[in-house]
């Protein structure tokens, strides 16, 4: 078989410039696979790499659902699996050992060894798609340590330094294991009170005693460099290692002045989940189709709307991702910098060197380049500079908190932007939120929550509204008739966010109590 670089080439699925960019970059990290490198740059994803090594090699692409064989994962380990990257999956009465990695053949050998199975290769391996082989395997992990890992352990033993550490970092672990995006950790009357944000909701975790407050509070401040003994108002950040599957979880502090003590959130940003690919976002097919057909414009302004927590990074990195290459320049600049990204120069804002969003946006138009990302649009000087760039040439991404896209015009409007400025340079206003999946386990059978899920749900999706800004839009825009702006949607069809809402009520991945809850 060719050298993966030149099949890729071969296919045409990469560029002589994209492959020799990844080289060059592979010569300074010899250990770093060119998949890995490759995927980086966003040059190629998992699923073409999965179907190309599923063609060369004869091995079929496993489609199936990844349900382990817990008997073949107990005779070797899951740690084994989880080194190699290779899924033991039951496939109907059989086992396919589902493979991310099709090179290492003194594995795979090994493996048809010790199972002693009588059956040919292209019966007992699969390719599978990295990222999904991944996934499925850290589900494993997570479930076998929640097993072993049970609340009991949050209590504090020991008033020692040492205990209280471990104690912080057993609370981390356990908010990973959970899937939490935050932990807040909050004085009260007669103790401290830990809760997780879980798929969006606030879960009560375990009690701790008032006198642990403060030192928990300064082995914090002490790992993001803060100043400790000081329980006013400060943020950081710092990088915890989940040792179970081998991750660096970066955790965003803040700290409040609470009437009881320092009230602390803990933010979880998983390096490797962070960046997710645009078509995996959960978009309906319609708003995919009106989201790709924006991005193909070569400047104005696309805004993603809604409240803090509901997506609006991850939606504005993956178009970024979806639309660079090595020909584009693309600067940013971040309240703070959440994920470090590949062909981006990313700014972060920094109050004492007077960095701001506005100062920032004018020095990047003297950098030349193709697309900015103003992490939020928030006065009036940045909503100025934001035009200004996008009616310059320029595409540019930014959020702003606003209910509805419609909301986000008169936002616009209060910012001090001249209606005719509005609708010359903007092109489309994505409003959003996150609604929690139905559990694929015990929906199946009618019960509402299982062993796998928080009480029936697992997991997010989004649910949105997509507005282009049409020439019929621009017209009313222009004139400062943004009160018929609903009537003409409503004329035209547009969906709104209630409509995808029904859609995926109907479809079986979210509840009417869910959807009601989350959009009211």
């Amino acid at each position: 078989m060719p050298k993966f670089g030149e099949l890729l080439l071969n296919h045409r699925f990469i560029t002589s410039e994209e492959l020799n960019l990844c080289l060059q970059t592979q010569k300074h990290s010899p250990k770093e696979r060119l998949g890995s490198i490759l995927k980086h740059y966003n040059f190629i994803d998992d699923t073409k790499i999965a179907r190309l090594l599923s063609k060369e090699i004869g091995w079929s692409l496993f489609t199936g659902e990844y349900v382990p064989d817990t008997q073949i994962i107990q005779k070797i380990g899951l740690d084994f699996f989880c080194k190699h990257q290779i899924y033991p999956a039951k496939n109907g009465l059989q086992t396919v050992l589902v493979v991310a990695y099709v090179d290492n053949v003194d594995v795979t050998d090994y493996l048809k060894s010790f199972l002693a199975l009588d059956r040919e290769d292209k019966e007992l391996f699969a390719i599978g798609n990295e990222k999904d082989v991944k996934n499925a395997l850290d589900f494993l992990v997570l479930e076998e340590t929640r097993q072993k890992m049970g609340l009991s352990i949050l209590a504090i033993n020991g008033d020692e330094e040492d205990k209280l550490r471990q104690w912080l970092d057993r609370v981390i672990d356990q908010a990973i294991i959970t899937q939490s995006t935050d932990i807040h950790i909050e004085p009260a009357v007669n103790c401290v009170e830990v809760r997780f944000r879980i798929d969006g909701i606030l879960k009560f975790i375990c009690c701790v005693e008032s006198r642990h407050m403060k030192p928990i509070a300064n082995i914090i401040l002490n790992r993001c460099h803060a100043n400790p003994g000081e329980y006013r108002f400060q943020d950081g950040s710092f990088s915890h290692a989940f040792k179970e599957s081998h991750r660096s979880f970066d955790i965003r502090f803040s700290q409040v002045p609470s009437n009881h003590g320092p009230a602390i959130v803990l933010r979880l940003h998983d390096k490797v989940r962070a960046s997710i690919p645009l078509k995996s976002l959960g978009f309906s097919e319609q708003n995919w189709k009106l989201i790709h057909q924006v991005l193909k414009k070569p400047h104005g302004i696309i805004l993603v709307t809604g409240p803090t927590g509901c997506g609006k990074s991850t939606t504005l990195y993956g178009m970024l991702n979806h639309i660079k290459t090595i020909e584009k320049k693309i600067l940013t600049i971040e309240d703070p910098i959440e994920i470090n990204h590949s062909l981006m120069t990313q700014l972060q804002i920094n109050h004492a060197q007077e960095v701001s969003f506005a100062r920032a946006i004018r020095a990047f138009l003297r950098h030349d380049p193709d697309i900015i990302l103003i992490g939020e649009i928030r006065d009036k000087e940045t909503a100025q500079e934001a035009v200004r760039a996008a009616i310059t040439g320029h595409q540019v991404f930014s959020t702003l908190h606003t209910n509805g896209p419609i909301e986000a015009l008169l936002r616009l409007k209060d910012l001090g932007i001249e209606p005719i400025n509005i609708a010359t340079s903007l092109l489309a206003v994505i409003s959003q939120r996150l609604v929690r999946k139905l559990c694929q386990y015990c929906k199946k059978d009618g019960p509402r929550g299982c062993p796998k899920c928080n009480n029936g749900y697992w997991g997010r999706t989004v649910v949105a509204e997509v507005m282009i800004i049409d020439e019929a839009l621009k017209d009313l825009i222009g004139k400062d008739r943004l009160g018929d702006i609903f009537s003409l949607l409503k004329e035209k069809g547009h969906l709104t966010m209630m409509d995808n809402a029904s859609d995926l009520i109907s479809g079986g991945i979210t509840s009417l109590e869910e959807a009601v809850r989350v959009l009211g």
